[in-house]
């Protein structure tokens, strides 16, 4: 994640990111490995409280970007703070459709007549794509306040993202 983007504006600067990268790339593997050997609570723990991880990171990169907009006008790159919101607004979608995945039951997914079939990951991209983008979900509604309070989180840093970063960095571009 990190890699083609070293000019961000972010928490903690390249290290962390780097840090964090690794952390998640080590989260995956360990839960290839328990999915395969069978042990699934364990997996869903370490995916959770790797993915809150993130969630933090994320918004925590938000609340900088957007502080940094307000005190030092002045000194900020548009190119640095698009290419910041991009990531940002990214890895709010992944984030979320990890967390959505492992909360599934948390949401009401349509399902076709006659199916069924399991929820799918490309089915979580979908929903954090859409409440990300949409800052709501809109086709498979949460119906836990667990999974409610995580749509507005994502929805936020979305918002946040796209309404004033974005549209600093535009109006510094011009």
């Amino acid at each position: 994640m990190s890699l083609g983007l070293r000019n961000r504006y972010i928490v903690g600067g390249p290290l962390v990111s780097k840090i964090l990268v690794a952390v998640l790339a080590i989260m995956c593997a360990l839960s290839i490995l328990w999915a395969i050997t069978g042990d699934r609570p364990f997996t869903r723990t370490i995916s959770a409280a790797a993915g809150a991880v993130f969630a933090l990171n994320i918004l925590a990169s938000t609340v900088q970007v957007v502080l940094l907009i307000i005190h030092h006008d002045a000194a900020i790159d548009g190119a640095r703070l698009i290419e910041t919101a991009v990531f940002i607004w990214v890895s709010n979608i992944i984030v979320f459709a990890i967390v959505y995945h492992l909360i599934e039951g948390d949401f009401v997914f349509p399902a076709r007549e006659g199916s069924r079939s399991r929820i799918g990951f490309l089915d979580c991209i979908y929903l954090s794509y859409t409440t990300s983008t949409a800052f709501s979900a809109t086709d498979s509604p949460p119906v836990t306040t667990r999974a409610r309070m995580l749509t507005i989180l994502e929805a936020t840093i979305s918002l946040m993202t796209i309404s004033i970063v974005a549209a600093r960095a535009v109006n510094i571009l011009k």
